[in-house]
């Protein structure tokens, strides 16, 4: 699906993507299975994360936010799940 800058502003600039600290600290992990397991586990920070989450959502895919830990259904032709969850 095809998003022009303003809509992908606009989605960037909103909740949940905006509520995202861009300078946290998260670990990404994917999965292939449903989340059933969770695989190459790696540093990120937020600036990161919420361009993740606006290209997901541009794409029509799922976000959601639970307890800090954001997943989002990839919107890469691989596909699976991204999570990142936050570290301290």
């Amino acid at each position: 699906m095809a998003t022009n800058h303003a809509e992908w502003f606009r989605i960037y600039d909103s909740s949940p993507v905006a509520d995202v600290d861009p300078k946290a600290s998260y670990r990404k992990e994917t999965s292939d299975d449903d989340g059933r397991t969770w695989e190459y586990p790696r540093p990120t920070r937020g600036e990161f994360l919420r361009l993740e989450m606006t290209e997901a959502l541009a794409a029509g895919c799922s976000v959601e936010v639970r307890d800090g830990v954001v997943t989002i259904q990839s919107p890469h032709p691989i596909g699976g799940l991204i999570r990142y969850t936050p570290t301290h």
